[in-house]
């Protein structure tokens, strides 16, 4: 029995069941949802239920065996060839995704192209508790991740893709190095008959039950794409290096990560974003700037220069093979300010 309905079918379905409901009130029959008796009813139902495509296999969720794999690697392309109104439009856009679950980890490179307008590409990233973007050749910006709107919940590439009800057994093979069982389908599969002219192919890996790769060719007109367009969208997509060591690279101007510094114990007030952590103390001046001269030896950071004393704050400065620290500590009435910037080591260093 195929287990998902296309909406005109539900919507027909839930008729079907109220008139079966004011029947049943009225003669005193069976109650709702007991097995229909009728024939023609029962032949009816039959029909409705494989609306979808005619083969054995389902794949109601594109994103199913995923979450099980310690990291992958995804992409996706898709392509546009048709008319707008009249005119040629001819588009792409092509997705790669890193990922690794443990740590839990993102990268996202887009790029776009299109006849009617100039080249467009963003950077996504999200690691260590911060998000990371860069769109063009603007400046890399980073923002703290926000609690419950992890990247890595709401972007994920297999999510682009069409659920497949009724594929076709297509024998069993190696695709990127990985065992799996191919299928093949139609535009039933995807509930679009009478829209589109569609042939697609899957690939699921044998152990594990994710998707390996899904290639699809979609032709259709107005009804289906939006007035005044027609034409053939493709998508192509595939899983490489599951299981695998990967390696999340950000652009060389991306701010450093969240700032891992030794805090005053009655720290308050704390923010931490990206290369830069500032907090509350009520410890005064000097004391907090010994706590920090005692402390940051110990984590590996070497004091360069003296402090630098003003009649408003003392800035110390630190390096390290991994990057540079300065510490600007200004008191205030109830204590002294710490704030905490974090950079990358310059060239010469």
């Amino acid at each position: 029995m195929k287990n998902l309905f296309s909406r005109h079918l539900i919507t027909l379905l839930m008729a079907l069941l109220l008139i079966s409901l004011a029947c049943n009130t009225l003669t005193g029959s069976s109650p709702a949802g007991d097995s229909p008796t009728d024939p023609d009813e029962q032949k009816w139902i039959s029909e409705v239920e494989k609306d979808y495509g005619p083969g054995p296999f389902d794949l109601p969720d594109t994103k199913a065996g995923l979450s099980n794999l310690s990291s992958y690697t995804a992409s996706l392309t898709i392509t546009f060839d048709g008319i707008r109104d009249g005119n040629a439009e001819n588009w792409s856009k092509m997705y790669t995704m890193l990922a690794t679950n443990n740590p839990l980890a993102r990268q996202w490179t887009i790029e776009k192209s299109s006849s009617t307008s100039t080249p467009e590409s963003v950077f996504m990233a999200e690691m260590a508790g911060l998000d990371y973007e860069r769109r063009g050749e603007e400046a890399c910006i980073a923002t703290a991740v926000q609690e419950g709107n992890l990247l890595a919940d709401r972007f994920e590439l297999a999510e682009l893709l069409h659920y497949v009800i009724g594929a076709e057994p297509a024998g069993s093979e190696t695709v990127n190095d990985i065992a799996a069982d191919h299928y093949t389908f139609d535009q039933r599969a995807l509930d679009e008959e009478g829209l589109s002219e569609s042939a697609g192919e899957l690939w699921v890996a044998s152990e594990g039950g994710y998707l390996v790769r899904y290639m699809l060719t979609r032709k259709a007109k107005a009804e289906y794409f939006g007035e005044g367009i027609e034409g053939t969208l493709t998508l192509d997509y595939e899983l490489t290096q599951p299981n695998q060591a990967l390696t999340i690279v950000l652009p060389e101007d991306c701010p450093p990560g969240l700032v891992d510094a030794p805090m005053l114990p009655d720290a308050a007030n704390v923010e931490n974003i990206g290369g830069m952590l500032s907090y509350h103390t009520s410890s005064n001046l000097t004391d907090a700037v010994a706590f920090y001269q005692e402390q940051l030896p110990t984590f590996g950071w070497q004091p360069e220069g003296n402090p630098v004393v003003s009649s408003t704050s003392t800035l110390l400065s630190y390096t390290r093979d991994d990057g540079n620290m300065r510490i600007f500590i200004s008191p205030n009435d109830t204590g002294a300010e710490v704030r905490i910037v974090v950079s990358k080591p310059s060239p010469s260093q």
